[in-house]
């Protein structure tokens, strides 16, 4: 009886060892791998090679915060409550990608 509490137990510790009980924001993970880039970079080679990563980075999201917008825009010819509700998760996802590149734009000038 003793052994399968003890195993039990075991099961259960290892598996909240194995969980994500330290979950991490997508954000705040990119944040720690751009900031654990620019901190390892040393030659300006590297440098430049890490802005240039950066300033792609910012690209992406602005050119795909635009695609959202356009998004929002278009008429899907459904229902207006579930139109509008799109175009507003579009506009809202597009917001946040832009304050994401600001973000990173900020970052790459203060490299």
């Amino acid at each position: 009886m003793k052994i399968n509490k003890l195993t039990s137990l075991l099961l259960v510790v290892g598996f909240l060892a194995g969980s994500s009980v330290f979950a991490v924001s997508q954000d705040t993970e990119d944040r720690l791998l751009e900031q654990a880039l620019v901190s390892a970079a040393v030659t300006k080679e590297q440098k430049v090679a890490v802005a240039t990563y950066l300033k792609a980075i910012a690209q992406q999201k602005t050119e795909r915060a635009e695609e959202l917008r356009a998004l929002a825009k278009r008429s899907t010819g459904g229902k207006f409550l579930a139109s509008n509700a799109q175009s507003e998760r579009f506009l809202k996802q597009a917001k946040a990608l832009e304050a994401e590149a600001a973000k990173t734009q900020e970052f790459l000038n203060n490299l």
